[in-house]
């Protein structure tokens, strides 16, 4: 039981190309390689010509902005009860 919990996190923590990558976030390639060049790169590393990035980790970078969203979110709508509008 114990090791077929183990296969199965491994079989859905792959790793994927950037091709891979950008499809599983719904985004373009071309929107993914210009993310790296970003204040906030997306968690992957080079081999050789070859971007790799691991499943799990690219869902966690993609959490910390939904979070900032939703604090964004909050913050606005205590600064418009503040203000009154």
């Amino acid at each position: 039981m114990r090791y077929a919990g183990r296969m199965q996190h491994e079989i859905t923590d792959c790793y994927l190309t950037l091709t891979e990558a950008a499809s599983y976030l719904s985004k373009s390639p071309r929107w993914l390689q210009y993310q790296l060049t970003g204040p906030h790169p997306p968690p992957g590393f080079k081999t050789g010509k070859c971007w790799l990035f691991r499943k799990s980790e690219l869902d966690r970078w993609l959490e910390q902005f939904r979070a900032s969203a939703d604090l964004d979110r909050v913050v606005e709508g205590v600064v418009l009860d503040v203000v009154g509008k």
